[in-house]
């Protein structure tokens, strides 16, 4: 069985990182062929990185993109961020990403 973050929800929340966990995503294109471009933005006790940076997607294609998430340092608080799919058809999917860094 897997790990509880990588349910493929529409949100990231980790609750006890420690050092490094990536998750994956999976999105399906419902509209016509369109590439998208993931940015991500989160506090600075966390860094968050996507890859691919980029992907196109045929009409109905499923895709899967994966997120990691490194802790930088311990706050003692929940980091707040997000990771954005942006599409060239004018399309796009803001995935919300909750995490709180611990040192084990």
């Amino acid at each position: 069985m897997g790990r509880p973050s990588n349910l493929n929800t529409p949100s990231i929340t980790i609750s006890h990182l420690v050092g490094t966990q990536t998750v994956t995503r999976t999105v399906t294109n419902v509209a016509g062929l369109e590439t998208y471009v993931i940015s991500t933005r989160m506090a600075p006790a966390i860094a968050v990185e996507a890859n691919p940076p980029a992907m196109t997607l045929k009409p109905g294609a499923s895709r899967k993109f994966s997120v990691t998430l490194t802790a930088r340092s311990v706050t003692g608080t929940y980091s707040f961020g997000e990771v954005l799919l942006k599409g060239s058809r004018g399309h796009k999917v803001r995935i919300p990403v909750v995490a709180m860094a611990y040192d084990r």
